[in-house]
């Protein structure tokens, strides 16, 4: 049976998924905020759930001015932290490419880079996208596309922008997301209240994130079907 294997870094990105979490051709994973973990799943996924694709989804910064929030990126490579590239199976895009024209939803082929944390400031994001020519960044995708390769399964990632290059991420936004995806409310709330400077650009983040996670949702509904049963 084909298996389509999923790693999603917060809880939010899986319940995107909406329907399709009840696909038997679909096994999720939600990693947290952790590439370890995300790479101890897509392993997991593959070997003990008999995955035969791996695909990384969810929302991601911009690190250049080519995309903006609500924009929708499709993997063209991982450029890892060493510098090298892992590309994306292509075997997946003329299928994404159809279900988008279908949809009207425009996809973006890009590179995207690979983080070991949250990278929260604006230079650092500048920096980045100049140092790897990539447009984007996550903390799973590098992970899915190196246990891919190891593997030998195909693998691509699909990622939506929540924030922009100039958008700096609040010190209340920080360790916002707990080791099993989920969002600690109270503790970002506790920030907030001990910088309550913090709020206009929470603000900000709170409506670019709207609009990732739209475009996500539009993703699971029209484009992520379209992968199932393919490899």
């Amino acid at each position: 049976m084909k298996r389509l294997g999923i790693v999603c870094g917060v809880k939010a990105e899986e319940a995107a998924l909406g329907p399709l979490l009840d696909d038997a051709s679909v096994v999720v994973a939600v990693s947290g905020a952790s590439p370890a973990r995300a790479e101890d799943l897509a392993r997991e996924l593959v070997e003990q759930h008999g995955c035969t694709a791996l695909l990384s989804f969810g929302v991601s910064g911009a690190i250049t001015e080519t995309l903006k929030p609500g924009d929708v990126a499709l993997a063209k490579s991982i450029v890892m932290h060493d510098g090298e590239r892992i590309a994306a199976d292509r075997v997946f895009t003329p299928y994404l490419s159809e279900a988008a024209i279908w949809a009207d939803i425009t996809l973006r082929h890009v590179d995207m880079a690979e983080a070991g944390d949250v990278i929260a400031d604006v230079a650092a994001k500048k920096e980045l996208g100049r140092r790897t020519g990539a447009h984007a960044v996550d903390m799973e995708s590098g992970a899915v596309a190196h246990v891919a390769r190891q593997t030998g399964v195909p693998f691509t990632a699909l990622r939506t922008i929540s924030d922009g290059v100039d958008h700096a991420l609040p010190h209340a936004a920080l360790g916002a997301i707990g080791p099993g995806g989920d969002v600690r409310v109270l503790t970002t709330v506790l920030r907030l209240m001990v910088r309550p400077q913090d709020l206009p650009a929470m603000m900000r983040l709170a409506a670019g994130s709207s609009k990732g996670f739209k475009s996500l949702r539009g993703c699971a509904r029209h484009l992520v079907p379209a992968l199932l049963g393919v490899v």
